[in-house]
């Protein structure tokens, strides 16, 4: 029987499955080139074309005189191969910042029931700075990715760390891409980190919701004005 696509192909889903059937978790070692080739049935050559393809997609990496590991999950091999210029991360850019706003608003119940204390301690002195900046008319760029990245920490949830990650790799690009161009934020920006924390404290699951809401207004707002600068 033919196989189904191409060999390449099916050698990279058959070293999936092969992954998946042996419980292989992130750092374990795959066998050598000869046994794999030989667990898969493929030639050699075809395991190589297939791994080299899983190596970009971030599945599995090579280490140099030590063979072929399980790599940590992670975005950061599909966002490098997203389309650069700005018309491609506009558009990548509002893609992933749709998924952001409903995984963000989804979340706030489940930061609500973690009675993350101390992350949630964390968040109000961030923001509290992030005030203190905005007065001063200083940047606060960075307090703004340490807030949300703290925020979820406590779940102990590595697809929506790494979900925040592609959206702030994806939205530092565009603004190095944008430079002057790019939409200020709106004023009070700051203040409105600081009343999601406020809310969630309270543990007012609704009043967090709409306070994260209001938020992503800001963001929708400067996605949208992308085309028109």
């Amino acid at each position: 029987m033919r196989p189904d696509g191409p060999i390449y192909l099916v050698a990279q889903r058959r070293l999936r499955d092969y992954i998946r059937e042996h419980d292989l978790a992130p750092g374990d070692r795959l066998p050598s080139e000869a046994d794999l080739a030989a667990e898969l049935g493929v030639s050699r050559l075809t395991l190589r074309e297939a791994t080299r393809s899983l190596q970009t997609l971030g599945v599995i990496e090579a280490q140099h005189g030590n063979g072929l590991f399980v790599s940590e999950f992670s975005f950061r091999p599909i966002i490098e191969q997203l389309p650069y210029g700005l018309a491609g991360l506009g558009s990548a850019i509002q893609e992933v910042l749709v998924a952001r706003e409903s995984m963000e608003v989804g979340l706030m119940s489940a930061v609500v029931r973690a009675g993350l204390g101390e992350e949630l301690e964390r968040c109000a002195l961030i923001a509290k700075e992030m005030v203190e900046r905005e007065e001063r008319g200083e940047d606060f760029r960075d307090l703004d990715e340490e807030f949300h990245r703290t925020l979820y920490s406590g779940l102990k949830n590595s697809l929506v760390d790494n979900l925040i990650d592609m959206f702030w790799h994806l939205f530092g690009e565009l603004r190095r891409e944008m430079g002057d161009r790019m939409p200020a934020p709106s004023p009070g920006r700051g203040a409105v980190h600081a009343r999601i924390v406020e809310a969630l404290i309270a543990g007012d699951e609704a009043l967090a919701v709409r306070r994260m809401s209001e938020h992503f207004e800001d963001l929708r707002r400067r996605v949208g004005e992308f085309d028109a600068v």
